[in-house]
């Protein structure tokens, strides 16, 4: 199993209807707020992209957008997604929550850690 220390982070910017740029992130706390919607993280991805669940798009957005803006609501981020940019949102919180999850391959036995 991997260290979390090694998962790197990676934030994607984000422009919505109002016009705000954004930047979403998928923290423990989004993790955590997607596992107790949906029973985990993967089930909430899976019921996206195999499903096509509106829900599942919504809760995921907000939840990557709830270390930067943790007063907006799911409701909220709900009223900034128009509906002819879903599919480049869905591609876009994919690219971001897999960027995240990236960790990154073990350093050759004897190589000094550049992160040290």
């Amino acid at each position: 199993m991997s260290n979390v220390a090694d998962v790197k982070s990676k934030t994607i910017k984000i422009t919505l209807n109002d016009g705000v740029e954004r930047k979403v992130k998928f923290t423990l706390n989004a993790l955590a707020e997607l596992e107790d919607m949906y029973g985990s993280v993967q089930a909430a991805f899976d019921k996206l992209e195999k499903e096509n669940s509106m829900k599942a798009l919504r809760a995921i957005l907000w939840a990557g957008l709830i270390w930067d803006s943790p007063d907006l609501t799911e409701m909220q981020v709900g009223n900034l997604i128009d509906i002819e940019y879903m599919q480049s949102l869905v591609e876009t919180l994919s690219v971001a929550f897999d960027d995240n999850m990236v960790v990154p391959e073990p350093l050759p036995e004897g190589t000094p850690d550049p992160n040290v």
